[in-house]
């Protein structure tokens, strides 16, 4: 791609050429302001949902904040709370489901157990759209309830008060791209927007949105959605407000358990070491959990409670995880010839079934349904690579298996369903059947070219991270090249530590993160070609160069 558009904006050629690869094309592209966000105006029945929400806050209504057990939905909920506590609500509850009891989404069973305790109006948060049940049980009860979601619809949608969803094929929003925490972000601007036409803030304070950017970027990353630059904005303006120290306490408190910095945290950073914590409590069965309390914590000795707990949590996930992925790959060898793997096994937590789906998946390059419960009906996770879309399929397997499934929903690469335990021979057939119709190709793993010998230097790798933020849809550059290996070590059994010398006399360190078995067969005095993405490795106040491998190959 030309990046002549670029020249004036950027110096270093390279650069330049790494961003018109990405689709940057000009200087909004390049600064990826917030001051450029969309605007939420093409967001269908926006306009109406803050007219509802906002007419509830001036007669004082009591709100339910639904949300989910994945990062999005935690956000997406303490967005919710805080949100409408700072535009002037009084009353506002909220509810995270368990992936042990009730499952994903809003149920009947949880709108009347709050209609009880007084809730008049009900906002979904990451979920909502297939919820047709609990929507006409919130209609029976005289409750409002306006639906915002990410998930692509069905034929029908639910028939709440409002439901504003990007996906809609009736929407004429920009970017697709949303997670649930940044529609809900959307939603929230509209309200705000209507108070203060309604004269609301002559005698309110109002509120700054920027305010709870910490937790859209958190949300937002955390979900993969893709970085285009509408969701660039969003997490860039998080990260920032982050680094400035302007974020909830129980963020502070998880940074400095995860022993980083929060004035340069990353996306790396936090989808490597900030999400599997706030995700390792919805993983497990407990009484509560602690990671929703964490985001809506305010006093820093429980908040510190609270990320040590989490911490605890993810270390028991890694155990029951390690012991069952070990039990999936050796069922997984049976089924080597088929074209989606479909796994059960009744001691598997439902919590980690997405994990050993997505672990599973990279391993074989294949599809794979990973199934637990020994109930009558049996709950699976789904990964896919991309060319083979989940969602698609089920869909296209709903429409003539009408029986099949109990439930379904999620995206391309990342689904989950609900099927009777009877059913799942079926299931396995007709999803590899399902698949001969689809393209099931290896997931390719692309390179910015070879680095220029100058450019390996810590100020390189500093310009580069100041262009972030990267991620899914924007990805962070990668270059190959051949290197001699001077020495090779290992820190804490996961990570392979190279010392690397390349032709051009450019010395280096690189590491690789879970290495495979040949990988870990390579020794010093080999020669290898790696792709690779350069990091400014940050730890006791300092900072130096070092790599990340991505692919790693003796010659």
């Amino acid at each position: 791609m030309e990046d002549g558009a670029l020249q004036g904006l950027i110096a270093d050629p390279l650069l330049r050429q790494v961003l018109a690869c990405r689709g940057v094309k000009n200087a909004d592209d390049v600064q990826v302001a917030l001051k450029q966000l969309l605007h939420y105006r093409d967001l269908k029945d926006i306009e109406l949902a803050a007219k509802l929400i906002g007419e509830a806050i001036l007669t004082q209504q009591h709100f339910l904040i639904a949300g989910d057990y994945d990062v999005d939905g935690l956000t997406g909920t303490a967005l919710g709370v805080r949100a409408l506590h700072a535009l002037g609500a009084q009353q506002v509850s909220f509810y995270v489901p368990s992936r042990y009891e009730g499952g994903y989404g809003l149920s009947a069973e949880v709108v009347k157990a709050y209609a009880k305790r007084g809730v008049t109006f009900v906002i979904t948060v990451d979920n909502g759209i297939s919820s047709h049940e609990a929507i006409e049980c919130c209609h029976k009860l005289q409750l409002k309830v306006v639906i915002t979601d990410h998930h692509q619809p069905q034929a029908t949608l639910p028939a709440a008060d409002a439901c504003v969803d990007p996906k809609r094929e009736d929407c004429r929003f920009a970017s697709k791209n949303l997670c649930g925490v940044g529609v809900l972000f959307y939603v929230l601007l509209a309200v705000r927007a209507y108070l203060q036409k309604a004269g609301y803030f002559a005698t309110h304070p109002r509120p700054e949105m920027e305010n709870f950017l910490d937790l859209v970027a958190l949300g937002t990353i955390g979900d993969v959605v893709p970085l285009d630059a509408n969701n660039r904005r969003l997490v860039k303006s998080g990260l920032k407000r982050m680094a400035l120290g302007k974020t909830c306490i129980g963020i502070k408190s998880l940074v400095q358990r995860c022993k980083l910095d929060l004035a340069h945290l990353t996306t790396q950073a936090i989808s490597f070491s900030l999400c599997p914590k706030l995700n390792a409590a919805g993983r497990l069965k407990l009484a509560s959990n602690p990671a929703i309390e964490l985001l809506l914590c305010d006093d820093p000795k429980l908040a510190d409670e609270l990320a040590l707990k989490l911490e605890m949590c993810n270390r028991r996930r890694g155990d029951f995880q390690r012991v069952a992925l070990k039990e999936a790959e050796e069922d997984a060898k049976s089924q080597l010839e088929q074209s989606v793997l479909v796994l059960h096994r009744e001691g598997w937590l439902p919590g980690i079934a997405g994990l050993l789906a997505g672990k599973l998946k990279d391993l074989y390059q294949k599809p794979c349904f990973v199934f637990t419960g020994d109930d009558e009906l049996l709950q699976g996770s789904a990964r896919s690579m991309k060319g083979f879309s989940l969602s698609q399929m089920l869909n296209e397997l709903n429409l003539s298996q009408p029986e099949l499934m109990v439930r379904y929903g999620g995206h391309d690469q990342a689904a989950g369903v609900v099927i009777r335990a009877l059913e799942l021979p079926r299931f396995t057939e007709l999803v590899n059947q399902a698949a001969l119709k689809c393209a099931v190709c290896e997931e390719q793993l692309l390179s910015d070219g070879m680095l220029p010998v100058d450019h390996y230097s810590l100020d390189f790798a500093r310009l580069l991270e100041s262009y972030g933020p990267w991620g899914n849809g924007f990805p962070e550059p990668c270059f190959d090249g051949v290197f001699y290996v001077d020495s090779v070590f290992y820190r804490a059994s996961i990570r392979l530590i190279l010392k690397l010398e390349g032709e051009g006399g450019q010395q280096f360190s690189a590491f690789k993160i879970f290495p495979s078995q040949a990988e870990q067969q390579i020794c010093a005095g080999d020669k290898v070609k790696i792709l690779y993405s350069l990091k400014v490795d940050r730890y006791a106040a300092q900072e130096k160069l070092t790599a990340q491998i991505e692919m790693l190959e003796r010659l």
